[in-house]
């Protein structure tokens, strides 16, 4: 994408600072950079990093054309349907690191589907793919309203994944992508990539902080992994892992959100049968639970601005100077949940991100997130980050 190209715009000088040459190589078609142009510069701000990413992947054949317009549209249609700027770059980080980890562009697609929809708040109206009930199967949610005691964030914590794949125009999207991706398939073999893809997005339970607020909830399996093709033995297993999640106890939320991994024989009786059932999982969704937590703090994220969007309408910071510390608590979270539910050290996500982390302000001691005494070198950004977040939860 070429800043002569950008520079037409009314935008232009903005997008211009995020690009900093004019590139060679393969360029996304005029149309969808005009599509670009029209929306609000938060929306821009984001696309623009990703789609520069697109165009890199393409160069280097690790994407097709084809593949790489799908998904451009796709980010720009989430501009044009007013979904949250502040999540583009976590999306980005999904897709990137997951194409860079596997070579496959399908699961990477599927990575930033999943996560495509946070909003708040969450239209009432949006059906849920899969559906969700209680456990004792006393009441069923089809839909987000139907969660009536939920607040609007929880809501979008709880349902975000289901509502992806619930809507049409996204399912139509990992569709085409599948069709350009395995041009063999007929209609029904990409209905059951994509219902697969469905499946192993569904990562709730890689979150303490969801699975708290999904207590008593569980995802039915049934009918979207028989549309992916998976056996009756496959479907009772998920059935079990989703069904053990809902048993997951509140309480247990308040050690994690303070870096602590829960204790006793209850907790510890929960957690063996977590991780047993979690490994007859599909592989792509053990991958994506434990994905989906590495990547939350990689550069795209941290850029657009979703931690500070996460402080500010779920941490209670009202100053921007609170919220490095409001983020380092975040991470001690995720550090703690990577070895608790993930099984892994946490050494692996506190290497990875350590680089990320530090121009925020962010530093790792003995495993643990701290703040750095000098001032963060994105601190201009956070700034900017903190002012967004702020007027929309005002609006």
């Amino acid at each position: 994408m070429s800043t002569e190209i950008l520079n037409g715009d009314i935008h232009g000088a903005t997008l211009a600072r995020h690009i900093r040459m004019t590139r060679s190589g393969y360029t996304l078609p005029a149309r969808l950079i005009e599509r670009l142009h029209a929306l609000g510069e938060d929306h821009q701000r984001g696309i623009v990093r990703f789609l520069s990413r697109l165009e890199a992947y393409v160069d280097s054949g690790a994407l097709s054309a084809a593949q790489a317009e799908v998904v451009a549209l796709h980010l720009i249609r989430l501009g044009e349907r007013g979904r949250n700027p502040a999540n583009t770059g976590n999306i980005e980080d999904l897709f990137c690191h997951t194409l860079d980890d596997t070579g496959d562009v399908i699961r990477a697609y599927a990575q930033a589907l999943a996560d495509s929809v946070k909003v708040v708040p969450m239209d009432p109206e949006a059906p849920l793919l899969p559906p969700m009930r209680k456990l004792d199967g006393s009441e069923w949610y089809a839909k987000v309203g139907d969660f009536q005691y939920l607040s609007e964030g929880d809501r979008m914590l709880v349902t975000h994944t289901m509502v992806a794949y619930g809507d049409s125009e996204m399912w139509a999207s990992a569709a085409d992508l599948v069709k350009v991706t395995l041009p063999h398939l007929d209609e029904a073999g990409v209905d059951t990539e994509v219902a697969k893809m469905a499946v192993q997005s569904q990562h709730l339970p890689s979150s303490s902080f969801v699975l708290a607020r999904a207590a008593g909830l569980t995802i039915w399996c049934g009918e979207l992994y028989a549309r992916a093709g998976y056996t009756a033995e496959q479907i009772e297993a998920a059935q079990v892992f989703y069904d053990i999640c809902a048993e997951f106890r509140p309480q247990w939320s308040t050690e994690f959100v303070v870096g602590n991994i829960p204790s006793g024989p209850v907790w510890a009786d929960w957690r063996r049968r977590y991780l047993a059932a979690r490994a007859l999982l599909p592989s792509e969704l053990i991958y994506q639970l434990c994905s989906d937590t590495l990547t939350n703090f990689l550069e795209g994220t941290l850029e657009s601005g979703k931690w500070t969007d996460a402080t500010v309408f779920f941490g209670g910071v009202r100053d921007v100077l609170q919220v490095p510390e409001a983020i380092a608590r975040i991470v001690n979270q995720y550090v703690a949940e990577h070895v608790a539910l993930h099984d892994r050290p946490a050494s692996e996500l506190t290497i990875a991100c350590a680089p990320t982390l530090a121009p925020w302000g962010i530093g790792f001691q003995e495993d643990r997130a701290v703040v750095l005494p000098e001032a963060p070198e994105k601190a201009e950004l956070l700034q900017a980050q903190f002012d967004a977040a702020m007027g929309r939860k005002g609006s």
